[in-house]
């Protein structure tokens, strides 16, 4: 969907803190994605996908609570809570399964819905159901708790953000409870005994990653779509809820997303000279020259990072973004293609390949590519389709049309099963 955050540094974030959290609860690794919603709310889709909502990452104070609600989400995956709340509903014999499948329909085609909001959407629910999902929250509040202790952040994060919901929910009409209270019931319970399970652990101090703190002023500039109330936020509000190099940084996005190059270079400069290595100062300060058209030295700089972190994500992506943007897609394509290789599952590497391919004037292969994305989707039909214009255009190049028709085989089989 188009409202999906596709950037790699956010992604690379957010999954890296994922995979922390799957290597300490013996989980395998799920796959977060970022969706620009005002509604605070993550949420547990088919296929171990988990959509976090922007106004959820702002709204957390620190890296344990945002990590907590993923925490949560992972061990309701884990836990098959959505097949399992089928199950319980069978037994029960209450005709209510076609309106939950219908709601779940819904929970997957809206994800502001989430798999929670399938019991908001369903109405007559039991009161067996509600004690149903509540143990279920219950378990995932558990499961996460210990995820949290495991991976080294602070377990009250869970407690707290539920808390602070629950106090900001006493404020509105029960209308605007926010979305995850809906999807997640909440009960004094419940904070009760995700508060007793963290004060077990002593009172640790927990300092936040610069990451963490980089990363939400990254969201905050991308969801906030009116620049001068942006601009106005980091001269004004920014440092009584960030650290002082979180909110320059916020700065000199803010004036990035206005045109104004040089002076965010100039914002830029000092943290860039106090850590030259860091991702997001050298992949925004690119960003800077190539909006002042200084291509050669934005390539250079991008070049650089990736000589020095090989098959980090992020910086292989962004290198190739910008060669595309120097014109220099044909180089662009060349590290893509190895980086698909490095990350097979991942959507967002392979259609940027297929763009660069595309701007290389390579439309077979972009094509060709193309497929390939249909089908880390699911879509074969769609994927076939790609393969047969791909076939069409591929009049010259022998090895690409055996690849395309061993591809199209390989999908009709598929399709056949």
């Amino acid at each position: 969907a188009s409202n999906v955050i596709r950037d790699p540094l956010a992604n690379q974030y957010i999954n890296h803190l994922a995979k922390t959290l799957a290597r300490n609860g013996q989980l395998p690794q799920p796959y977060f994605f970022i969706v620009k919603s005002n509604e605070i709310n993550a949420f547990a889709g088919p296929g171990g996908y988990i959509g976090v909502n922007s106004q959820l990452i702002l709204a957390t104070e620190n890296e344990s609570e945002l990590a907590a609600v993923m925490a949560h989400e992972m061990a309701h995956v884990r836990l098959h809570h959505l097949y399992r709340m089928i199950e319980h509903q069978k037994q029960m014999r209450i005709p209510m399964l076609a309106s939950m499948l219908a709601s779940m329909a819904l929970g997957v085609i809206n994800p502001a819905l989430g798999s929670g909001a399938m019991m908001a959407s369903v109405s007559g629910f039991a009161q067996d159901n509600i004690n149903f999902v509540r143990s279920n929250e219950k378990e995932a509040d558990r499961i996460g708790i210990g995820m949290l202790i495991k991976s080294g952040l602070d377990p009250r994060g869970m407690a707290g953000f539920f808390k602070k919901m629950q106090q900001s929910s006493r404020y509105y009409y029960t209308a605007n409870i926010p979305a995850i209270l809906r999807t997640h019931p909440l009960d004094e319970d419940r904070i009760a005994e995700a508060e007793s399970r963290s004060l077990e652990l002593g009172k640790k101090t927990y300092t936040d990653t610069l990451d963490y703190r980089l990363f939400k002023e990254f969201i905050r500039s991308v969801v906030i779509d009116d620049s001068k109330q942006l601009v106005d936020y980091y001269r004004q509000q920014c440092r009584k809820h960030n650290s002082d190099t979180a909110c320059q940084y916020g700065y000199v996005l803010a004036l990035l997303n206005i045109n104004q190059y040089q002076k965010a270079e100039e914002q830029l400069t000092p943290l860039l000279n106090q850590s030259p290595d860091n991702l997001y100062y050298v992949i925004t300060m690119a960003q800077a020259e190539v909006g002042r058209k200084q291509f050669t030295s934005a390539v250079s700089r991008l070049h650089q990072l990736k000589e020095n972190y090989p098959d980090n994500y992020a910086a292989l992506i962004s290198y190739a973004q910008i060669l595309v943007d120097a014109g220099e897609a044909e180089q662009a394509a060349s590290i893509l293609l190895r980086g698909t290789r490095l990350f097979k599952q991942d959507l967002p590497m392979c259609q940027q390949l297929a763009r660069a391919e595309a701007a290389n004037h390579r439309k077979d292969y972009a094509y060709f590519t193309e497929a390939q994305c249909e089908l880390l989707q699911g879509r074969r039909r769609e994927a076939l389709r790609r393969l047969k214009t791909a076939k069409l255009l591929a009049t010259k190049d022998h090895l690409l049309q055996a690849r395309i028709a061993a591809k199209i085989d390989e999908v009709k089989f598929l399709l056949e099963k």
